[in-house]
């Protein structure tokens, strides 16, 4: 079963819940992410590794609960440890993150053969990019993902719960996603702006480079 479907069969103030947290964890990578970078690695690792691990448990359980939610757990709590630990492969997958996040919404609406090679070949461009220029690509790519999962949970709460597929699913110019695409831009540029303001402020991360 799909990891947003399991969301959406949430009880409405469960889900209110997770889409409040969504909402703070958004606000923390948008404007504050590379100054708190090994946090939000950590939080990228253990979203990434327990939706995948809740995902495939309930899959295996047919829709066990507790199955679900505890492969959830476990899973991110290993997958939070992974990244946080090995430095480089957290910088790698969080560029990558950010450019298969934009290229979804660029090419994911196309049925062309090449657009899953598009997406894929851009976040592994993303993460080698990252990789090469950790600061001002880190910084664009935490505003990138959290002004994304901000939109998401203010979508949910302004427009109603099926904005919760707009997660995992490409959005449109035209109509209410027009909107939605605006407000990203606007968010993310915002978030940059302020992280980069802080860059020249504070002359760099406290400890973003140990443990590399």
């Amino acid at each position: 079963m799909n990891i947003l479907q399991e969301l959406e069969e949430l009880p409405p103030g469960t889900l209110d819940a997770v889409m409040g947290v969504a909402i703070a964890v958004g606000t923390l990578y948008c404007f504050l992410g590379y100054r708190t970078l090994k946090i939000v690695i950590g939080l990228t690792g253990f979203a990434l590794a327990g939706g995948a691990a809740g995902a495939l448990a309930g899959w295996l359980t047919q829709g066990h609960t507790l199955a679900t939610l505890g492969a959830g757990a476990a899973g991110g709590i290993a997958g939070a440890m992974a990244l946080f630990f090995v430095y480089r492969a957290g910088v790698f997958v969080m560029g990558l993150v950010a450019a298969a996040i934009i290229a979804l919404n660029a090419f994911g609406g196309l049925e062309e053969a090449w657009a899953p090679w598009a997406i894929a070949g851009t976040g592994l461009a993303g993460g080698a990019v990252a990789l090469l220029l950790e600061r001002p690509i880190l910084t664009l790519a935490t505003a990138a993902i959290g002004a994304w999962v901000l939109v998401c949970g203010l979508a949910y709460f302004i427009l109603g719960p099926p904005p919760v597929r707009l997660a995992g699913h490409p959005m449109e110019l035209a109509g209410t996603d027009g909107a939605l695409i605006f407000g990203w831009i606007v968010l993310a540029a915002g978030g940059a702006l302020m992280q980069f303001a802080t860059h020249r402020r504070g002359g760099g991360v406290p400890g973003a480079g140990r443990g590399r």
